[in-house]
């Protein structure tokens, strides 16, 4: 075999092999951009999906987590559930369990009775039922008080009563930083005089974040 042939035979053989790498590349190159737009995709539906998931409520916490949580954020813990978007909306419903323990205790107070709520107590709200929760000793004094309250006809002993509500509402407001109005709401119910006999009413919160 001449030279000439043997260059001829290795070019040849060059150029297929040249030929072979290039159908390769890009078939890789597709292979990729296929993997590429395929990934993009993924992402694009995933973020749609988690725009039109509706956002829990208190982040899907309840109870005593959602009452850990707001003490921590009160305390400058971080926001780890997003919740303090929800802030009108928990005190409200701390509010009306308070306000829910007083009247409870006041009712049970006049007719001798004595039984506690549980705690955490369902609230229900216009968005729905929740679980709210105070610390123990919180909820049993405040149940307490209004029970001596509503068992109570003296004047000077009903004030002390009050008072000493008043200091426990405050307590509470306190270790959440909810602010003297929480207070005033809370207490709006609570006479000092003797009660006159009136039909029973539905607890509402005084402002409803949920109306908005």
């Amino acid at each position: 075999m001449s030279l000439e042939n043997i260059v001829i035979a290795v070019s040849l053989l060059l150029g297929i092999v040249l030929l072979i790498l290039i159908i390769y590349l890009i078939s890789r190159v597709n292979d990729l951009e296929a993997k590429a737009f395929s990934q993009q995709g993924i992402a694009s539906s995933g973020e749609k999906k988690t725009e039109n998931e509706p956002q829990k409520v208190f982040g899907g916490l309840s109870g005593r987590q959602l009452w850990d949580e707001w003490v921590s954020i009160a305390n400058g813990g971080d926001d780890q559930y997003g919740i303090k978007g929800d802030r009108d909306r928990f005190l409200a419903l701390l509010e009306l369990h308070a306000r829910s323990l007083i009247k409870t205790g006041m009712e049970h107070g006049a007719s001798s009775t004595n039984e506690q709520p549980s705690n955490p107590l369902t609230i229900k709200m216009l968005r729905g039922e929740f679980e709210s929760f105070l610390p123990s000793s919180q909820a049993s004094r405040l149940y307490e008080l209004g029970r001596e309250l509503g068992a109570s006809e003296d004047t000077k002993q009903r004030a002390a009563l009050s008072a000493a509500l008043a200091e426990t509402v405050e307590a509470i407001s306190m270790g959440i930083d909810a602010g003297s109005s929480f207070v005033e709401s809370t207490m709006r119910d609570v006479p000092i005089n003797p009660p006159e006999s009136e039909p029973g009413q539905e607890l509402v919160p005084s402002d409803n974040p949920d109306s908005g």
